[in-house]
C-alpha cells in the first residue's frame, strides 16, 4: 500500500512540473489518504473492551466491542478467485488464503490478518499470541491443531 502511494507521490509531483495542477491536486490527495490510512486494534484488558478501527487523517472509523476473556487465535483457510477480463480473453486466477482471527467467544471473532502464506502467517500471528498470552490453533486443514511458537 505505501508502495502505491510513493508512486502517486511522484505522479503528482510530476504531474505539477507538467502544468496538469488538477490531476496533481487529485493524485496527490489520493497519496496523502494512502499514507494516512492504518488498520488498529486495541485492546484494553482493564476494561476488557477493544476497538477495532481504521485510522484516517487522524479520524477513527470502526466497531467498539467488550469481552470476557481472549480465548485463543485461530487459523483459516479460505479459497479465493479472481478473474481479469480483456478484450478478447478472460483469466480466472484460484488460490488459497490464510487468515488469523482473535477469538473472544463463540460469536465475537476479530479477522487480524491474511496472507497467501501459512508460515508467514504464522510469524506474525505468533508475536500477536505471545502479546495476548493466549495459544494459536490451526484450522486451515480441518481438525483444530494447536500451533506452538
Amino acid at each position: 500500500m505505501a508502495f502505491f502511494g510513493l508512486l502517486l507521490l511522484v505522479t503528482g509531483v510530476i504531474l505539477i512540473f507538467k502544468l496538469l495542477i488538477v490531476g496533481a491536486i487529485i493524485v496527490l490527495m489520493i497519496s496523502v489518504l494512502i499514507f494516512t490510512t492504518h488498520y488498529h486494534l486495541s485492546i484494553d484488558f482493564n476494561q476488557k473492551s477493544y476497538y477495532d478501527y481504521v485510522w484516517l487523517l487522524g479520524l477513527k472509523f470502526g466497531e467498539k466491542g467488550t469481552f470476557e476473556s481472549v480465548e485463543y487465535i485461530f487459523i483459516k483457510k479460505s479459497k479465493v478467485s479472481q478473474t481479469m477480463n480483456s478484450r478478447g480473453s478472460s483469466t480466472t486466477i484460484r488460490k488459497e488464503e490464510y487468515d488469523g482471527y482473535l477469538k473472544f467467544s463463540e460469536e465475537n471473532k476479530i479477522h487480524l490478518l491474511t496472507s497467501d502464506s501459512k508460515k508467514q502467517l504464522l510469524k506474525k500471528l505468533s508475536e500477536i499470541a505471545t502479546k495476548y498470552s493466549t495459544k494459536i490453533f490451526d484450522y486451515s486443514d480441518g481438525e483444530p491443531i494447536e500451533v506452538t511458537a
